[in-house]
């Protein structure tokens, strides 16, 4: 019994070890990725470390030979990866040259406004993407822009890229004298309303209306006036632009303009430096209310419809929304207590959030 006792023992020992030791290899050299690079005639030719998407530590690569570049077309270069015990391996990736015509291409360029004498980050929500490698260099010309005085400034967006292919979008951003009050907001809400949400449809049939005219009429871009709502909403009506400050702020404005009931509702702070806002409806009456989470932000990957969703849902949506480490699920995090419970029956499917129930 003992002798069994002992080589159980030496087992479980020689185990832990071998387990130990396999957490401590290197990174297999099938582990790493290597990638494809297409650079344009005139640029700077690239290095053997950008045919890998990341070099781990300890670990170097180089060109197998010296390679000469002297024609346009598609090469075979070999390079030579060594790991940190000194053992080399030999691949093969992929290289183009090319005459570069194409222009670079500028994303999340949009109007902004701000109040008089206050800033404006034109670069937020912007970026660059180009056809080939190489760096695209992004610069704003705001210099027909007097933020101290109210009016309308055009600003240029200036892409170039390695091979000297430039574009330009222009934008425009709106500076103004003083807070915009309820009555210049709600006279182009009730314009707005009279044109396409008919009074005489139910309150989830307008509510959904208000979804899809705020939804797909403002683009996202990272930044708002957080400072007064009445301001956030005008400006979304006016840029047709904002952040879920302002998709949340020109809900609230046709709610009330329609006379449904609704609070405001956001991400209890001190979580993440990120903040959230959205709106809870109640598409029932105040004797028998009937209280729904309502979202119109544009959120990246979501594949349902942020209208009328129930507490279940919005959990449901917390759960699965989060980063390859499983960290991140606190986005429709709340303090429960300071709002009404949502009403229990799903009236907008999210079969993606089923499995999260």
């Amino acid at each position: 019994m003992r002798n069994v006792r002992y080589s159980l023992t030496f087992f479980l020992i020689a185990l832990l070890c071998a387990v130990l030791c396999a957490c401590n290899q290197p990174m297999e050299r099938s582990e790493i990725v290597f990638c494809e690079q297409t650079y344009a005639v005139g640029s700077k030719l690239p290095a053997a470390e950008d045919f890998l998407e990341f070099l781990p530590e300890g670990w170097t690569v180089r060109f197998a030979q010296d390679y000469q570049f002297d024609s346009l077309g598609e090469y075979t270069l070999s390079l030579i990866l060594t790991d940190p015990k000194g053992f080399e391996s030999e691949h093969e990736v992929c290289f183009s040259l090319i005459l570069d015509e194409e222009p670079p291409r500028i994303l999340g360029v949009s109007d902004r406004s701000a109040l008089v004498g206050s800033g404006i980050s034109y670069r937020s929500g912007v970026t660059v993407e180009d056809n080939c490698a190489g760096k695209v260099t992004l610069t704003v010309d705001s210099s027909q822009v007097d933020p101290k005085q109210v009016g309308e400034y055009p600003v240029y967006y200036i892409a170039t890229d390695a091979a000297g292919n430039q574009t330009v979008v222009e934008a425009r951003v709106y500076f103004y004298a003083e807070e915009i009050g309820e009555e210049a907001l709600y006279a182009e809400i009730d314009r707005i309303i009279a044109q396409e949400i008919p009074k005489e449809l139910s309150k989830e049939e307008q509510v959904r209306l208000v979804y899809e005219y705020v939804y797909y009429r403002t683009a996202y871009s990272e930044s708002s006036n957080k400072s007064d709502w009445i301001a956030a909403a005008y400006d979304g009506l006016r840029t047709g632009a904002g952040d879920c400050f302002t998709y949340f702020a020109l809900s609230k404005a046709f709610f009330v303009r329609l006379g449904i009931d609704n609070m405001d509702i956001q991400r209890t702070t001190g979580i993440v430096d990120e903040r959230h806002y959205w709106n809870l409806v109640n598409i029932g009456t105040k004797e028998e209310p009937r209280w729904y989470h309502y979202d119109a932000t544009r959120l990246s990957g979501v594949q349902h419809s942020g209208c009328l969703l129930t507490d279940l849902q919005v959990q449901a949506y917390t759960r699965q929304r989060v980063d390859k480490l499983g960290q991140g699920n606190y986005f429709y995090v709340y303090d429960t207590e300071h709002y009404p419970k949502s009403a229990e029956k799903i009236i907008t499917a999210t079969p993606a959030l089923e499995p999260y129930y």
